[in-house]
């Protein structure tokens, strides 16, 4: 976990001032070390959290004849095997930083050594021999950046949308139109950002720079939906799988892991247990006072089986207030999704007891539509033929009788816009399956947009680096190829993952109804929460919202006449958002 700002300033328009208050902004990314440089045309600042080799990971880095330079956020987890090939051409090293790799590959492959990579990463390096560099991002998006140009004919970047805002001429001016996208998706898709001139650097892309500029973004990796015919292989998911979490165990700090029990989770657990030398295990489960939300039984049942110490963290209405601050905080833009909250209880308690690096699931419900939408949608279509167009509407947080009642201005035009948008997303892959075109707007605009900042944010801010073993390519790569109905059918998501399981655990536990992380936040809006609600809710912008018809919203939830549970979340995120600016 680092964080990371740079700007190819050609024009030298920026100044060291400049990048100590961008990254600055973002320091608790990275406790460790900083480091701010000009080299070349490009400035090169970076905060590091040294998971590997900590004494001598400093970056900037250079190498020996100080000719190429690098800032990274991230992991190669096939480093070593990359290393070595190096060394046999002669390459000398003087750490066991994967960083140090990312130098000598570029002077070796150029661009083309983002095909070797394995792991989760952005990184710019700058040449000065050749008068040329890169900025990249891994496959998933995993890693996080954001881009502006600026003055001068140049560009920045940075790991977070703040540490841009920092930055003289960027980032002034909201975007409404895109801060009504969060009432229609719950979050602002990519590339679309809450402020103007900002936008999200695409997954599987590199931008090429030279001496007279820089190239548009080139995409060398993107997900391949369509489904394969042969039956799934058991044994060589389990071989790649395993070959990804041992490579993900390469860490000189106290790493655990989050263990919620469910399907996903579980299976990382499994493997963990086989694989990890320092054990036992300790892993971190939710526990919420209301039972209806309470799965920490299932968590507890994983842990026993395994030999694992599961540790319980507990939520309730009073970590709502403080969470969603630091969540809007940390993530620059609104978001409805409140299991950032859970998140950030999980790494909380994790830092709080020291450790650095935590395994999580993250992957396979977008891939394999396991949410539990994509499976209530399904089935449904399966019963009455539903066109998917009409996905939209099982995923959209407020409909148009709720748009034209509580929104104005451009805020009620943005949301007003979202379901040509979803269109818009889906046309390159009108001609695939179902399954596979819902597959690719979440794989490509709500995993990125949304659930992958969740880990890395709360993560971030308080020095916890998340490891996704489903997410290593190859695995992901795997999944996203299986036939249809090892993925969805019968109203049924992750179909192969569940059976795969079953060789460990038994059919009630994969097979039970999915349930994501949640609070009872619209239990919570009715009772403790209830004067919190109003006052945030009477604080948003009347330019923007009719305040009178949000309050009677909330009036009427609390009595419960209606459930207006997915509105008043992103209303409120939006209000608790417009307060830090």
């Amino acid at each position: 976990m680092c964080g990371l700002v740079g700007i190819f300033d050609p024009s030298q328009v920026y100044t060291k001032d400049h990048l100590d208050k961008a990254i600055d902004s973002i320091g608790y990314r990275g406790v460790d070390e900083r480091g701010v440089e000009k080299i070349g045309p490009s400035w090169m600042a970076h905060v590091r959290l040294a998971v590997v080799d900590p004494e001598n990971g400093h970056q900037p880095m250079t190498n020996a004849d100080g000719s190429v330079h690098v800032i990274f956020n991230g992991e190669i987890y096939n480093h070593k095997s990359i290393r070595k090939d190096l060394e046999a051409k002669g390459y000398a090293f003087k750490s066991r930083c994967d960083t140090e790799v990312l130098i000598h590959l570029w002077r070796e492959k150029r661009e083309l050594l983002l095909e070797d990579l394995v792991g989760m990463f952005v990184f710019f390096i700058w040449d000065s021999a050749t008068s040329t560099g890169i900025l990249a991002r891994d496959r998933q998006g995993i890693k996080p950046c954001y881009l502006s140009s600026v003055r001068g004919g140049g560009l920045a970047f940075a790991s977070e949308i703040k540490a841009l805002r920092c930055l003289p001429g960027i980032g002034d001016q909201i975007d409404y139109q895109a801060l009504g996208l969060v009432h229609a998706f719950n979050y602002v898709p990519p590339p679309n950002t809450c402020f103007t001139g900002i936008t999200h650097f695409a997954p599987g892309n590199y931008i090429l720079f030279d001496q007279h500029g820089f190239s548009e973004p080139v995409s060398y990796w993107s997900w391949d939906l369509e489904s394969g015919d042969e039956d799934p292989n058991f044994d060589e998911f389990d071989v790649l799988l395993g070959k990804a979490v041992t490579s993900q165990l390469d860490f000189d700090v106290d790493g655990c892991m989050f263990l919620s029990g469910g399907v996903d989770s579980s299976i990382i657990a499994s493997h963990l247990s086989r694989r990890w030398d320092r054990q036992p295990i300790r892993a971190y489960g939710l526990t919420c006072p209301v039972l209806a939300y309470d799965e920490f039984s299932l968590a507890t049942g994983v842990a026993d089986q395994f030999g694992i110490d599961l540790r319980r963290v507990s939520y309730g209405p009073e970590d709502v207030v403080e969470g969603l601050r630091a969540c809007v905080h940390h993530a620059d833009q609104p978001h409805g999704d409140f299991s950032f909250i859970l998140i950030r209880k999980l790494c909380e308690q994790a830092h709080k007891d020291g450790y650095i690096v935590a395994f999580n699931g993250d992957g396979p419900d977008e891939i394999m539509g396991g949410f539990s939408h994509n499976e209530a949608f399904f089935s449904h279509q399966m019963r009455s033929n539903f066109p998917l167009s009409h996905y939209f509407q099982a995923i959209t947080y407020m409909d148009p009788s709720m748009r034209s009642y509580l929104l104005r201005g451009d805020v009620a035009l943005g949301a007003g816009s979202a379901e040509d948008l979803f269109d818009a997303f889906l046309a390159p892959y009108r001609d695939l399956e179902p399954v596979s075109q819902i597959a690719a707007y979440e794989l490509t605009r709500l995993m990125p947009g949304n659930n992958l900042i969740k880990g890395d944010r709360m993560g971030a801010s308080l020095s916890i680096e998340g490891r996704s073993p489903f997410l290593d390519h190859r695995v992901s790569e795997f999944l996203s190829r299986l036939p249809v109905h090892a993925k969805l059918s019968e109203g049924i998501g992750k179909r192969f993952l569940k059976d795969y399981g079953l060789r460990e655990f038994p059919t009630s536990h994969m097979y039970r109804k999915k349930s994501m992380p949640t609070l009872p936040i619209g239990d919570w809006i009715r009772g403790p929460l209830k004067v919190w609600a109003k006052e945030k809710l009477a604080k948003l912008n009347p330019d923007l919202y009719d305040t009178a018809a949000v309050l009677d919203c909330l009036s009427k939830h609390v009595a419960g006449e209606k459930n207006y549970t997915r509105e008043l979340r992103t209303l409120l995120a939006v209000s608790e958002w417009s307060s830090t600016l």
